[in-house]
């Protein structure tokens, strides 16, 4: 149906209103001298309504403003009384049907007058269409509609079938059944059943329903609009308050008015609003005391890691003095307990250190420079203060690629000396003796990269998503100088902070690959 109704354009319309009233005109030709004369008189309303209703229901809806959909509708239903009055003529003198009609109790003009009334009774039933869809849309836009709709239903039903009831049982089909031609042709007694019985009866059964209609319909519809306006609006307000709850207005609650579903469903929502509304009260304490909570203890670590920084740097200071100052011959284990501890401090120190890095770059107190940097040399110089102290204590080789020229990168050189720091420290510890760790500095076109690469011995696919965190340490690396598990995390860190990226890629037993990414400056 979706197919065939208001889906053509209205001269298409009007051609197949057209072809079928020649279809019907040659129909009604092929029963002259077969039927009653006056089936004929029937016969001009039956072709008038058939191509206005076809015209109906196969022109499309205009869809622009309403001055331009009545000088549309208006122009149609023109056309179509010049296509019934003048296009059929053609037709009917064809087959000869205009000598039968002008022999009929209707003469000439009065047929032409039928024929040019379809286009008035097109325009009057695309007006009941429009209303109708509008209809439609309200209903299934709200339910009071709705309701309406279903109780009117039903009084429609009633009135049509109290109608066809009256119809059957009035004196008219006892009356109008014998003018029915007795004839053998099949075509010719379907012929005057339609014209002299089928189509008066319906039409006088349409002219009742409408009138019972007219009588009935308009105090229905208002006792229907009165009886479900009780209950859709109790619905409208319990939409209004989930509106308002989903727009963040948790105090919107509803009166329960009754004692049937719709007061259940108010209860249930009023019931379920409390409880969202305590919920998201506990969420908000409990945010509350979290941030409070980690607020403290970023300000602990600011203020122990500053606390200790004093301490330990006298002790090194003392032990650095006493060192320097040692002229007696001291016992033989003296002097390397000493330096163990001034070993030892300096890991502390170290550690302090990283634990202050840290604790001031999540409270957003790290202080940055970020500047156009070369990270070339900087590259190559860290190689060369690692190079030595890695050959000699785990025969590892540190070798840099800084080819010169490369574009410049956005970075602050203290964090980047830091960063360069820690991850070839990380390299070499866990590179075994004859190993390699290689720096390598390269640039596209947005980006300036500095690759760290070990051939130590990897990382397992488990771990790696936790190497970023503090104090993580694989079981593999648990060892005395397997570092604090701070060294990646400050990595990460700064490297965030200076708009760049950190990745890792590892295979166990071949080795780890780190990769800076940082922004170029131009």
């Amino acid at each position: 149906m979706t197919r065939f109704l208001w889906r053509v354009h209205p001269v298409r319309a009007l051609f197949e209103a057209w072809l079928l009233g020649a279809i019907i005109v040659f129909g009604y030709s092929r029963l002259v001298g077969h039927v009653a004369p006056a089936a004929f008189n029937n016969g001009v309303l039956l072709l008038c309504g058939a191509c206005g209703i076809w015209t109906v229901l196969r022109a499309r809806l205009p869809k622009r403003g309403w001055l331009f959909q009545v000088i549309w509708e208006l122009a149609v239903g023109f056309v179509l009384s010049l296509v019934m009055a003048v296009g059929l003529d053609w037709p009917a003198r064809l087959t000869g049907l205009e000598v039968e009609w002008n022999k009929s109790s209707w003469g000439p003009r009065g047929i032409t007058f039928l024929l040019l009334l379809t286009g008035p009774g097109y325009v009057a039933t695309r007006i009941g269409v429009r209303l109708w869809l509008f209809w439609d849309r309200m209903r299934r836009r709200r339910m009071l509609w709705a309701l309406t709709h279903a109780h009117l239903l039903v009084v429609v039903l009633a009135m049509v079938l109290a109608a066809v009831g009256m119809l059957l049982a009035s004196p008219y089909v006892r009356s109008t059944t014998p003018l029915i031609v007795e004839a053998g042709d099949p075509m010719v007694q379907f012929a005057d059943w339609l014209l002299l019985f089928a189509f008066p009866l319906g039409g006088l059964w349409a002219l009742m329903t409408l009138f019972a209609l007219a009588v009935v319909l308009p105090p229905s519809a208002l006792f229907s609009f009165l009886v479900a306006r009780r209950t859709t609006r109790r619905l409208e307000k319990l939409a209004a308050a989930a509106t308002a709850l989903r727009s963040g207005n948790y105090d919107a609650r509803v009166t329960v008015a009754g004692e049937d579903e719709v007061a259940q469903l108010q209860s249930d929502f009023n019931a379920m609003a409390d409880t969202l509304q305590s919920s998201l009260r506990d969420l908000q304490s409990e945010r509350d005391t979290v941030k409070h909570l980690l607020q403290a203890r970023r300000e602990l670590i600011a203020n122990v890691s500053h606390e200790l920084r004093t301490p330990v740097t006298t002790v090194r200071a003392t032990l650095d003095s006493a060192l320097e100052r040692w002229n007696e011959n001291p016992p033989p284990t003296l002097r390397h307990d000493l330096q163990v501890m001034e070993g030892e401090v300096i890991r502390l120190q170290g550690l302090i250190d990283d634990l202050f890095t840290l604790s001031r770059a999540e409270a957003g107190g790290l202080t940055l420079e970020c500047c156009p940097t070369d990270a070339g040399p900087i590259v190559q110089r860290m190689v060369e203060a690692v190079a030595p102290l890695a050959w000699r204590a785990g025969r590892v080789e540190v070798v840099a690629d800084a080819p010169p020229g490369l574009p410049l990168a956005q970075a602050d050189v203290e964090r980047l000396e830091q960063v360069l720091s820690n991850l070839l420290r990380n390299g070499v510890r866990h590179t075994s003796p004859g190993g390699i760790v290689a720096t390598a500095v390269s640039a596209d076109t947005k980006h300036v990269s500095i690759v760290v690469r070990d051939t130590g011995e990897g990382i397992a696919p488990e771990v790696l998503p936790h190497i970023w965190e503090r104090f993580y340490r694989g079981e593999n690396h648990r060892s005395s100088d397997g570092g604090a598990g701070l060294g990646l995390a400050i990595v990460k860190e700064l490297t965030e902070a200076m708009g760049g990226t950190v990745a890792v890629e590892s295979t166990p037993g071949q080795g780890s690959c780190f990769t800076i990414r940082l922004r170029r400056s131009d």
